[in-house]
């Protein structure tokens, strides 16, 4: 993957936005129009990104967060690996630095998410402690 600084960091930006859309638009009480509306930018963001130059870093990194809400444990383990191989190597086997960027990206909106659903609904055991 091969992406200009200033493209890979608005698709970062971008992406957290449109994970807070997501966020906003699951909150309790929101009326359908509105949670409708939220919906639509989310998808106005991911067909605009997928249909593009970069549609393959987007999709990477879409892919690594719901690797990391889905398989949180295994992914914790595959990054500690990588980030090893990075500092013991200067450079982690199989992933490019954009991959490496969005695994870390990914890591922490799921961890921000996973807090957020905690504060949300403190009565829920959400496996926080994985997170510590």
């Amino acid at each position: 993957m091969n992406v200009h600084r200033e493209h890979e960091d608005l698709m970062r930006t971008e992406f957290h936005h449109r994970t807070a859309l997501e966020w906003e638009a699951d909150r309790s009480g929101i009326s359908d129009d509105e949670q409708a509306r939220l919906h639509a930018q989310v998808a106005d963001y991911d067909q605009r990104w997928s249909a593009g130059p970069h549609a393959a870093e987007w999709q990477y990194l879409s892919g690594a967060l719901r690797d990391w809400q889905d398989r949180p444990d295994d992914m914790d383990s595959y990054l500690s690996v990588l980030d090893y191989q990075r500092r013991a190597f200067g450079k982690p086997e199989g992933v490019d630095e954009t991959q490496w960027q969005s695994l870390v990206q990914a890591h922490n909106i799921a961890h921000e998410d996973r807090v957020r659903q905690r504060m949300q609904h403190p009565d829920r055991d959400l496996g926080l402690e994985r997170w510590r």
